[in-house]
């Protein structure tokens, strides 16, 4: 009888609970709807505006959603500089980390998120890969959450014009035949670039990567697009940190079936949150509007788009984006996206900018 009465109580307690999130989140709803538009920064390219944007814009019609889809390193300085002037433009900003962790936060742009969270699935821990705190990627845990976790390949391998025997390992790399045949998304600024530099130095050490990036005669590159046309192409078959996604689009067309990952022999992987991290920011100028945007993104409904860009959710209740690049069984694997992480960051883009010949600087 007392089990029976426990159960019981702790139903009638589930049930007001959820009935106080529901109050909440209609009073919020409808402060939004008032507030009429919600300013959203976003991931780059029309991909990536998609699924950010229109299953929004159709859950909630009486809210403006404005999108700007740009990589940080070329909004972050935008954003620092409209703050400073007393400019508050933005509401929400979805993108990469921890370049926002090293000039955003420390600016005081980002406000708390927890308050923010109201819909109780957003954050329930069994809806959440290692639970809903796995996803902080700042050190305080409040204002920058990583929804996505994707092992993203560390090269895309043209095997059309690269002979498999000729690349078997990453040291393979530094065959003369492949100098001048490799682009790399540019190590010394935030990105997938870097990523892959903190991988190759976890896993083959400093004085690897500096020849690496001495003596092969690397496209390094800051453009995706153009990164992905020069492996499709075959001007440069080995793309390192190359976009999978924009490979994707040219794959849609019927070009370049025959490029695959590459991990080579790496024992250890780095999976990336890529532009999947939300942040609300201070002084947000249609603040409901943004706790009714975040919510969205980090539910169900929101977490299933975010899969059409071939990157896979957090989320356990969603099939993942890509599902070649879930964690893989058995292979240790770290976050160094995380703003912990940011010292070994520091050292790979010295490294970089050190050692990459001033004809590519």
């Amino acid at each position: 009888m007392v089990r029976f009465i426990a159960l019981a109580l702790t139903a009638l307690l589930a049930v007001a609970a959820q009935a106080r999130a529901q109050q909440s989140w209609d009073n919020v709803l409808k402060a939004a709807v008032a507030e009429g538009e919600v300013d959203v920064h976003g991931g780059p390219g029309k991909s990536y505006e998609q699924v950010l944007t229109t299953g929004f814009k159709a859950a909630y019609p009486d809210i403006k959603l404005v999108f700007v889809g740009t990589s940080g390193r070329d909004v972050i300085l935008q954003i620092m500089r409209e703050r400073e002037a007393g400019l508050y433009k933005w509401d929400v900003y979805v993108g990469g980390t921890p370049s926002i962790l090293q000039t955003l936060k420390p600016a005081g742009a980002f406000a708390p998120l927890r308050p923010a969270l109201i819909l109780p699935e957003v954050t329930d821990d069994k809806a959440w890969r290692d639970g809903f705190d796995a996803g902080w990627m700042d050190k305080e845990k409040q204002y920058t959450f990583a929804f996505d976790y994707t092992f993203s390949p560390l090269a895309m391998v043209n095997w059309d014009v690269v002979a498999h025997d000729d690349l078997k390992t990453f040291a393979d790399l530094l065959k003369p035949q492949f100098a001048g045949k490799i682009v790399w998304d540019d190590p010394r600024l935030p990105g997938q670039g870097l990523l892959a530099g903190q991988v190759f130095l976890k896993n083959f050490g400093a004085e690897f990567l500096q020849k690496l990036y001495a003596t092969q005669k690397i496209v390094f590159i800051a453009n995706r697009r153009q990164e992905a046309e020069g492996v499709v192409r075959g001007t440069t078959p080995i793309g390192m940190a190359a976009p999978v996604d924009e490979i994707g689009q040219f794959q849609a067309q019927g070009l370049g079936q025959n490029i695959k990952p590459f991990n080579g022999d790496v024992k250890a992987l780095s999976g990336d949150t890529g532009f999947g991290t939300v942040s609300l920011m201070e002084k947000a100028p249609h603040p409901n509007a943004a706790k009714i945007y975040i919510n969205w993104l980090l539910s169900k409904a929101g977490q299933a788009d975010w899969g059409k860009v071939l990157r896979n959710s957090r989320r356990l209740d969603v099939p993942p984006g890509n599902p070649a690049e879930v964690p893989p069984d058995g292979m240790p694997y770290s976050n160094l996206q995380a703003e912990d992480q940011i010292p070994i960051r520091d050292q790979v883009v010295a490294i970089a900018t050190k050692n990459i010949p001033a004809a590519s600087k």
